[in-house]
């Protein structure tokens, strides 16, 4: 059962609807061909969705079977006419042949002539009306088989279609995976050769060794003969695949060309075609005929009632003058009465062709409906049995896409390498960073502490001792104690004690990779950010100086004894400034383990990007805790490692250059300037820490060109990197310390300049 148009299967709930209901009688009157209002012939199969009409056509799958015996031929009825060849029924004259004269006698022959010829057009007259409607009713079924058929093609062309979307989809994915397992497993045996040749960083080679196991080369990771045992399984497997797809191509081959199809719908127009000129000649001949017949019928009545007068009127006269007066009109009414039964006759042969032609155009239609019919069956099972292929096919592909994840971890192993060496490297370098800093920081209080005691040691050797004892029990219970002792318990880094020292040595096996083609732009993080906060912390001022005169004067001996609890370790003569400033080595070593950090994140980002490890390295970021040092050398290690970290941002530049494509929404320069900044230059900026106001600051990377900080206006979030394109330049010069004109910590008359760019988004 179909419902349309677009015509589909129906559901209860669907036949059950007033819409649908409305729209089948309004199809219903739309293939009515009878037309009250106009003889115009009309298209029985013109019909379009424009009206919102619909028809619902039930098929019968067993007719379509191959058993189902073959369609009868199509006779209509009436083929032959019965005409009479004798007047019927008796003569209304009512006149006795014996006792009536001769002359009423030849009356009467004159009546029954008349009468036959009534009756033989009334035969013909009536045969016309029965061929007509026979006429007409089979060329209805025609249409109405004409169609069913149209709502078969429409459903088995939908079918078709989606059919078709679905085996470009599944061809495309296919495709692309089965080349990417093709060419791995092709160039599997090769993978495994350079896996030998790239050797194990002599760090981790020894630690392999202090585990009891023999491990030197990336190969020796991987169970060769394993991987080797699942790459046949999965060559195997993809050749199945291949033959497969194969046949699901062949599958839909036999579904037809759209040549052939184009030629079958060829074959139905013509066939509509001819349906409809036989209507056309239906309602046009086959109605003249009926309505000539219709009229010769009207004039034979209209002569035999005039003849029955004209009898009735002589021999009721009684004269034989009158009586011989009827015979010349008579005459005359026979010469006209007596052509017309031949003509009737001679339309009837006519209106018996065209129902025969009618009537064989059927049997035609039929068979030909029955072929096209099983056809179109034949072809949905086709179409259901290739969805179910590509159904097996996909569910194939999938298991075949798992099993692949194997190899593919073999063979992104030395990328995987390099990575791995990258973040180990990281993470010592950030607990190492947090080491220090914490180490910093513990020894920043204890200075703090220890310059606190000389402070209360002195005011209390000094003004102290005038002081009532109300001071110290009343108003100041704790005025004569030691402050307490800050030791906080700082959870250990064992984290350090676990991975390998891989170092930065130029000739790692990482530098004989390959280089990725996918940039990684978030490759530097924000981890400068450890530097800024270890800055803000080293720079805190002084929080004031204390001027206290020392006195001889004697103190009690409760003061007294509340001063032994006191610890005396500082001269008197030590500096007023109790506050460590930023020069202590230990804030030095915490600052210089940051910048190890920070620059640490930066060569993985390299590395992600696709350049080699920079060849200037930071060989002194590790050194030994800096506290002995002068100041000095601390200062110049500083010096040395933020120059080579600022060689390792404008090794990130080049290779950010060298990978970058052209962005999408702007036309000027895709370099990355670094070594100067203009308008309309591009430029990369790196967060450095908290400017005034407590928002985060952003520097340009830079080679030999410093102070070039982004417009807090161009920030929004936190992001790890800016990337923009300056549109306006301020060159402005460091006022004093702390203020609005020195916001980012510069020496007072300091050149610097702040640039607003235009943030742009890279392509990945």
């Amino acid at each position: 059962m179909l419902l349309g148009p677009p015509y589909k299967v129906p559901k209860d709930s669907t036949l059950q609807s007033d819409e649908v209901l409305n729209a089948l009688h309004l199809g219903d009157a739309e293939d009515n061909p009878i037309q009250e209002d106009t003889d115009a012939p009309r298209n029985i199969l013109c019909s379009t969705e424009r009206s919102g009409a619909r028809r619902l056509f039930l098929f019968s799958k067993q007719s379509l079977s191959q058993q189902a015996p073959e369609s009868p031929v199509c006779h209509l009825e009436p083929m032959e006419l019965q005409i009479p060849k004798e007047a019927p029924g008796p003569s209304p004259l009512n006149l006795n042949p014996t006792m009536s004269p001769p002359l009423h006698q030849a009356l009467a022959a004159y009546e029954r002539q008349f009468m036959l010829y009534l009756s033989q057009g009334r035969v013909l007259a009536d045969g016309a009306d029965l061929r007509l409607s026979a006429c007409i009713n089979c060329v209805q079924e025609q249409a109405v088989v004409a169609r069913a058929l149209r709502a078969a093609v429409s459903n088995l062309s939908d079918h078709y279609h989606a059919a078709s979307r679905t085996r470009a989809e599944f061809t495309t994915a296919f495709q692309s995976k089965s080349n990417a397992h093709g060419s791995l497993l092709q160039r599997f045996e090769s993978i495994l050769q350079n896996l030998d040749a790239i050797r194990l960083h002599p760090s981790l080679i020894s630690t392999a060794r202090s585990s009891g196991r023999s491990i030197e080369s990336l190969l020796d990771t991987v169970p060769v003969e394993r991987e080797r045992a699942w790459a046949q399984q999965c060559q195997t497997s993809h050749q199945r695949l291949i033959t497969l797809f194969g046949d699901l191509d062949t599958g839909f081959r036999d579904l037809g060309t759209p040549a052939s199809r184009a030629e079958e719908n060829q074959q139905d127009r013509e066939a509509e075609e001819e349906i409809q000129h036989l209507w056309l000649e239906v309602d046009g001949k086959a109605k003249e005929i009926r309505n000539r017949q219709a009229s010769r019928l009207d004039g034979l009545t209209t002569s035999y009632r005039e003849v029955v007068k004209v009898i009735m009127n002589a021999i009721n006269a009684g004269d034989d003058d009158d009586v011989q007066a009827a015979f010349t009109p008579l005459r005359a009414m026979s010469d006209v009465s007596k052509s017309i039964v031949p003509s009737m006759i001679t339309d009837d042969e006519a209106m018996k062709m065209l129902m025969e032609k009618v009537a064989e155009s059927k049997t035609r239609t039929m068979k030909r409906m029955k072929v096209r019919l099983r056809d179109v069956s034949v072809s949905q099972s086709l179409i259901q049995r290739v969805l179910s292929s590509v159904g097996v096919l996909r569910d194939a592909l999938s298991q075949q896409v798992e099993n692949m994840v194997h190899l593919e971890h073999v063979a992104e192993l030395p990328d995987s390498y390099r990575d791995f060496l990258s973040e180990i490297r990281r993470r010592r370098a950030y607990g190492q960073a947090v080491s220090s800093s914490c180490a910093a920081m513990m020894e920043k209080v204890a200075s703090i502490r220890a310059n606190e005691v000389k402070a209360r040691e002195k005011f209390l050797r000094g003004s102290a001792r005038h002081l009532m004892p109300a001071f110290f029990e009343v108003f100041a219970p704790t005025l004569a104690t030691p402050p307490p002792l800050f030791t906080p318990q700082l959870p250990p880094m064992l984290e350090l004690d676990t991975l390998p020292d891989v170092g930065y040595d130029t000739e790692d096996p990482d530098t004989l990779m390959q280089k990725r083609s996918g940039v990684n732009e978030q490759g530097a993080s924000s981890a400068s950010s450890l530097t800024a906060e270890t800055s803000m912390m080293a720079s805190v001022a002084p929080a004031g100086q204390v001027n206290m005169t020392s006195s001889n004067a004697p103190m009690s001996q409760e003061q007294q004894q509340q001063q032994d609890h006191l610890i005396v370790s500082a001269d008197e003569q030590s500096g007023t400034n109790f506050i460590m400033g930023t020069d202590c080595g230990a804030v030095a070593e915490a600052e210089a383990k940051a910048l190890a950090y920070e620059n640490a994140v930066l060569r993985q980002a390299l590395e992600r990007m696709g350049g080699k490890p920079p060849k200037t390295y930071v060989e002194e970021a590790n050194l030994a805790k800096l506290g002995d040092q002068s100041n000095k050398a601390n200062e110049a290690k500083l010096l040395k490692l933020e120059k080579e970290l600022a060689d390792a941002k404008s090794q990130a530049l080049l290779a950010k250059d060298a990978t970058r494509t052209t962005l999408a929404d702007s036309k000027l320069s895709d370099k990355i300037s670094h070594t100067s900044f203009s308008v309309g230059d591009f430029a990369l900026f790196m967060p450095t820490g908290f400017g005034s106001g407590g928002k985060r600051s952003y520097v340009a990377f830079h080679t030999r060109c410093p102070h070039h900080y982004l417009s807090s206006d161009c920030v929004k979030g936190s992001p790890n990197f800016i990337l923009g394109r300056i549109v306006y330049k301020e060159e402005l010069v460091a006022g004093e310390s702390g203020t609005d004109a020195n916001p980012y910590g510069l020496p007072v008359d300091t050149k610097f300049w702040v640039l607003t760019v235009e943030v742009v988004q890279p392509k990945p």
